[in-house]
């Protein structure tokens, strides 16, 4: 025996098909659907033999309007079977007591579009409500949420444009560029709430904790970029009227913020040696380094690089909230992203050993090796080779003792470009050198490169938002950017289950006064 509704609460329809009236129109719209597909599969046998292409191409298109038939023949079915509900208000309390039927809407589906009929809930004065809206969980625009989803698959994967072409041929639909923007900026409407939502990963207890940070520019349109002051005094000014001139630029990019997390996997094995790194033959499959596992990335094009070395942390934090864990930071050498981390570790009570990206570093011995050297000769190698050695060793301060001698023995022409290269090369070094200790970080199987952050630069932002004669909007370079670090943090479907159901509770639940009965 059925239980009642409970007391004060609408009740809800269940969609049974009850009644003859909606029993009756099942049937007959089954027995038309049975019709047109036996009348597809005859008519492909009667016209005798034909290419495997041909059958597939006309039970694809034939067999998509069918499918679209058969979800309009369910949607009809519940729409007749929809009962009056008791005791409708809206969020304010105002009770809606007059109910129309004859209500409908279009939405487009992946198979095509179909009318979806309902009762229509009145007030003097108010907006109508739909609960069956809700029971759907209808999308406010007139797309479903599965077409909304590939939009957000095909936009994040290459440009507008293809993305409407890729949509066309796939099913059938034709949504125009603005309306495929205005869908990936919506669909990652909920994105910055939705990591805050979901338990840290798992990981090994006792791996070391990586963060890494980097920029990478985005064209954008000139509403876009940031605000640049006047020029002060030694600044280089604009040359020409209408071109730019030599190391001029049009300053038409805005930085994006890169930032991943990871947990370091060592190596099997014995550590490696600044030998192995250095000293490797061509041709020599290199000894096997660390591995950076469980990788978690951000991208913020709005926020401040403090902001976002900020949001790498509490993700840190996430996976040791107990600071037990050696934690390291990768960095490039920026001396302003440097102060950040170190203020951002001390204000959490968090120690992080910060090392310089060694590759960063071997650029500037190689910038030396040019000013002691003759062009193109083969000892600039051997002589990098050695420097960099002893600084994997530990013994930077020498390489800079021995750059110094090397400058006063051969003193470079005044103001001249090798003058220039060994006073930054040398105050390079000597700044750096707190974060130098490479010797402790081979000896404990910790990553000392930036290559993680490095290809998350290029195969989050630039592979997508450097499309050639890409120009962006901040809402539309924002939400390209935070749906892609989702994905490849392997979380898109994940997500999108968290936004539709903030959707749900936005756009239908939260017009209810009581949206428990609605929601069951």
């Amino acid at each position: 025996m059925k239980s009642g509704p409970a007391e004060g609460k609408p009740q809800v329809e269940g969609y049974a098909g009850e009644g003859a009236a909606a029993g009756a129109e099942l049937a007959a719209g089954l027995a038309v659907l049975a019709g047109e597909l036996t009348g597809l599969v005859s008519g492909l046998i009667a016209a005798g033999p034909v290419s495997f292409d041909e059958i597939e191409q006309q039970v694809s298109e034939q067999g998509r309007e069918l499918l679209r038939k058969a979800a309009q023949l369910v949607l009809d079915v519940q729409a007749a079977g929809e009962r009056r509900l008791a005791g409708v208000a809206d969020a304010a309390g105002v009770p809606r007591t007059r109910v129309e039927r004859g209500h409908a809407r279009t939405v487009v589906s992946q198979l095509g579009s179909v009318v979806i009929r309902r009762l229509a809930y009145r007030a003097p004065g108010q907006p109508n409500l739909h609960p069956r809206d809700a029971v759907l969980n209808l999308p406010v625009r007139r797309y479903s949420w599965p077409v909304q989803q590939a939009v957000v698959r095909y936009v994040l994967a290459g440009a507008y444009e293809q993305a409407r072409q890729f949509l066309q041929a796939a099913a059938g639909i034709t949504i125009g560029k603005q309306q495929l923007e205005q869908i990936a900026a919506e669909a990652a409407r909920d994105a910055p709430g939705f990591y805050p939502s979901r338990p840290a990963p798992p990981c090994a207890a006792g791996l070391p904790l990586v963060i890494s940070a980097d920029g990478k520019g985005v064209a954008m349109r000139p509403e876009a970029r940031r605000r640049r002051g006047a020029k002060g005094p030694g600044q280089r000014v604009r040359t020409f009227a209408k071109r730019r001139g030599t190391g001029e630029k049009d300053g038409c990019k805005r930085m994006a913020e890169t930032g991943v997390v990871f947990d370091v996997q060592p190596a099997d094995g014995p550590p490696r040696t600044p030998e192995q790194i250095m000293t490797r033959a061509p041709g020599e499959p290199p000894v096997p380094g660390p591995k950076a596992v469980g990788r978690w990335y951000t991208v913020e094009i709005t926020a401040s690089r403090a902001e976002t070395i900020s949001t790498l942390f509490d993700q840190a934090e996430r996976r040791d909230p107990g600071h037990t864990r050696t934690w390291v930071a990768l960095v490039d050498g920026d001396r302003h992203q440097i102060d950040v981390i170190r203020a951002e570790a001390a204000s959490r009570g968090i120690t992080i050993t910060i090392l310089i990206d060694f590759i960063h570093v071997l650029e500037y011995l190689w910038k030396a090796a040019w000013c002691f050297h003759p062009p193109r000769d083969p000892a600039m190698e051997t002589w990098v080779t050695a420097q960099g050695l002893d600084i994997l060793h530990g013994r930077a301060g020498q390489v800079i003792s021995r750059i110094t001698a090397l400058a006063a023995a051969n003193p470079p022409k005044p103001g001249g470009e090798h003058a220039k290269i060994i006073r930054t090369t040398l105050a390079y070094l000597d700044a750096k050198q707190p974060y130098l200790d490479y010797p402790r970080a081979l000896a404990a199987g910790w990553p000392i490169a930036t290559g993680v952050i490095e290809g998350a630069c290029r195969h989050l932002i630039h592979d997508r938002m450097g499309i050639t004669g890409a120009r962006w909007s901040l809402p539309g370079a924002e939400a390209i950017l935070w749906l892609r670090a989702i994905r490849a943090n392997g979380d898109l479907d994940a997500y999108w289950a968290y936004h539709i159901a903030q959707e749900h509770h936005r756009n239908h639940l939260s017009r209810y006064q009581n949206s428990q009965a609605l929601a069951a």
